[in-house]
């Protein structure tokens, strides 16, 4: 599957949010430039002290203000206030009439002509009350005159208040004004509180996968903070006893978002000046220690000139690191200055609503450039994402290439491996049937022809020497051939053989295989040479010993984990005479037991028996070899030519042999 580029998905959402902030920017302002000639722009109030228990007296001295109206109050004690306006109607309407107040924070109850026509909650002792949002108050057409009072109770405490421009006209006309500027004022508010815990939570959780990524644990805090920030400005109503700690989270928020952010940029900007970033830690705590002793007496004397030193340090952070992204080719970096530019601006201009120098009705510009900040820092982190799976798809996509390269290596070498030990299993086994029939057959049919030549054997001692070569070899050919080294089969086929020769002597053969199990985990290579020993023992007895019974038992040990298969031969003859047990079939055996790692122990009694034990652990025989292996094909040619020549011998044997 093709890459995308690493700025695909970014130039994308970029694009798309541009169209979506144009078409949002023109419904916002292009409702109040279509506003219906019918709308009367209210420009100036009048205002007086009062109660809300009793409407001011006909002789009250009305102060006259022009809208928008701001001010600022550091007194502790709350103030009651009656505002009054007044618009005229050449006929009563017929349909209805609403009055659209963009700004009135502290709330009030209003009346029409004496009438009340709305209450919206008022802050008070008991509840802080600060709306952002515009107000639209439907005025009943039965209450309405040609001549029209509007009275609007308020109070206001410590704090900046004001009143923002009020217009009346006919709610269709005003519905969509109200819409727009609503959406801006209150919506945009938990839309962008909404999208800053989104933030928070995503970067967080890439953070935490890949600890290497500082930059995502650092957008992770600066976005919780700057969400702790915003709960100051969506909470318009709460609890009196919670605006101190809600105002303190503001401070707090506005001093972790604009450090850490303003350090982000220096060090990505590549200004890194650590007496610089420790003033700025020490600025940055002092907006949420002093209010924490002072309160709101910090907040209106000394807040507003914290925030501006701030926003000074967020735009010498802003700059830096815009002036290295003019020399980095990553668009990506582009568009954050340019979202961090905007949010940047929209925050000078509502700081300078703040402290009155833009007039108070002005819309909050950062409600509409945070959403843009926002969802810029979100095309970063799809675009890190996107990137980060088309990396780890195309790292997976090597990765199986390579282990598919080495998963064929493998079984190259591995069947290479395979042959070899074939080959070379092959050669160990006719090397093995070599020796065998030289040194026994072999060995044996050599010293006999020699004796012959001499005339020193009669034909019946040739015939014998050939029987015996005959039980040789056929005692090779069924270790060989024996399905899965089985070693009872290859033991019964050599009893069959020599219970007649022990019968011609008069010897009697007791044959105990109870203790030995069908099964026997013996090495085939150790077969033969077992075999061998045990006939050799029979042999022996029947040339020497002159005894009438000999006893073979075969049986398994068990000692701890091990097993030992043990093979006792014992007859009751006369034992072995002195010097006897150096003899060259005693040799033989000996060579035998030493090659399969067996032991071999002679016990001799004189006029009593000899008995011929060999144990061959079966846990630490010769390495394994399958049976599949040890008939390879050029094992079974020489089991084969080894038949043939039985049968070839079978055909010329005397008819006298047993």
């Amino acid at each position: 599957m093709p890459v995308r580029s690493r700025s695909g998905t970014t130039v994308r959402i970029l694009r798309l949010f541009g169209r979506t902030a144009a078409l949002f920017l023109a419904l916002c302002f292009a409702a109040p430039l279509a506003a219906a000639d019918e709308t009367i722009k209210i420009d100036r109030i009048e205002w007086v002290s009062g109660t809300r228990a009793a409407f001011p007296s006909p002789d009250s001295l009305w102060q006259s203000h022009t809208l928008p109206l701001r001010w600022s109050s550091g007194s502790g004690t709350r103030q009651g206030v009656w505002i009054r306006l007044k618009f005229k109607l050449p006929d009563t309407p017929a349909e209805g009439w609403s009055m659209l107040v963009n700004r009135l924070p502290t709330g009030g109850t209003m009346y029409l002509n004496g009438k009340m026509v709305a209450d919206l909650p008022l802050d008070s002792e008991q509840r802080h009350v600060r709306w952002r949002r515009p107000h639209l108050v439907n005025l009943p057409v039965g209450f309405l005159q040609n001549d029209n009072d509007v009275l609007i109770y308020t109070s206001y405490g410590v704090g900046v208040h004001g009143i923002g421009p009020i217009d009346v006209g006919p709610t269709a006309d005003l519905q969509s004004r109200y819409g727009s500027e609503f959406f801006v004022s209150h919506t945009l508010r938990w839309l962008s509180l909404l999208l800053t815990v989104l933030l928070a939570i995503g970067f967080a959780a890439l953070w935490l996968r890949r600890r290497a990524e500082n930059l995502f644990g650092l957008l992770a805090l600066m976005s919780a903070f700057w969400a702790l920030r915003s709960m100051d400005l969506v909470f318009e109503s709460m609890p009196a006893d919670a605006r101190f700690w809600i105002r303190g989270a503001f401070y707090l928020g506005t001093a972790v978002f604009t450090a850490v952010a303003t350090i982000t940029m220096w060090r990505q900007g590549g200004r890194h000046r650590t007496r610089a970033e420790l003033g700025l830690i020490v600025l940055a705590a002092m907006g949420p220690g002093l209010y924490l002793l002072f309160g709101d007496m910090f907040d209106i004397q000394a807040g507003a000139l914290w925030q501006a030193v701030m926003l000074t340090a967020l735009g010498s952070g802003v700059l830096t690191l815009a002036g290295h992204a003019l020399f980095t080719p990553s668009f990506m970096l582009k568009g954050i200055v340019a979202a961090l530019v905007l949010t940047l601006g929209a925050a000078i201009h509502d700081y300078l609503v703040y402290i009155g120098v833009l007039p108070f009705a002005s819309p909050e510009l950062l409600n509409i450039a945070t959403p843009v900040l926002l969802i810029t820092l979100g095309a970063t982190l799809i675009d890190r994402f996107v990137r980060s799976l088309a990396d780890v798809e195309k790292t997976n996509t090597e990765l199986e290439t390579r282990i598919h390269e080495r998963e064929q290596l493998l079984k190259r070498n591995f069947d290479r491996l395979r042959e070899s030990e074939r080959l070379k299993a092959s050669a160990q086994e006719r090397q093995r049937i070599m020796q065998d029939m030289h040194d026994g057959l072999g060995s044996q049919l050599l010293s006999s022809l020699m004796l012959v030549e001499r005339g020193a054997m009669s034909n019946e001692q040739v015939a014998q020497i050939l029987r015996e070569s005959i039980d040789d070899m056929r005692l090779a050919i069924d270790a060989l051939a024996a399905e899965e080294s089985d070693l009872l089969a290859a033991l019964g086929n050599m009893r069959f053989r020599m219970e007649p020769r022990l019968k011609a002597v008069n010897m009697d053969l007791q044959w105990d295989a109870r203790n030995l199990p069908e099964d026997v985990d013996l090495d085939p290579n150790a077969v033969l040479p077992v075999l061998r020993i045990t006939q050799e023992a029979l042999t022996n007895a029947i040339k020497h010993s002159r005894a009438r019974m000999v006893r073979v038992m075969l049986a398994i040990d068990h000692e701890g984990d091990s097993q030992w298969l043990t093979i006792r031969v014992t007859d009751n003859g006369r034992g072995l005479a002195a010097g006897n047990g150096t003899g060259r079939g005693m040799l033989n055996m000996r060579n035998r037991a030493q090659r399969i790692g067996a032991f071999l122990k002679f016990e001799s009694v004189p006029g009593a028996g000899t008995t011929v034990m060999v144990r061959l652990p079966l846990d630490t025989t010769p390495g394994p070899t399958t049976r599949a292996m040890q008939l390879s094909l050029d094992t079974e040619a020489v089991i084969e030519q080894v038949r043939q020549a039985d049968i070839e011998v079978r055909g010329h044997q005397a008819p006298s042999a047993p």
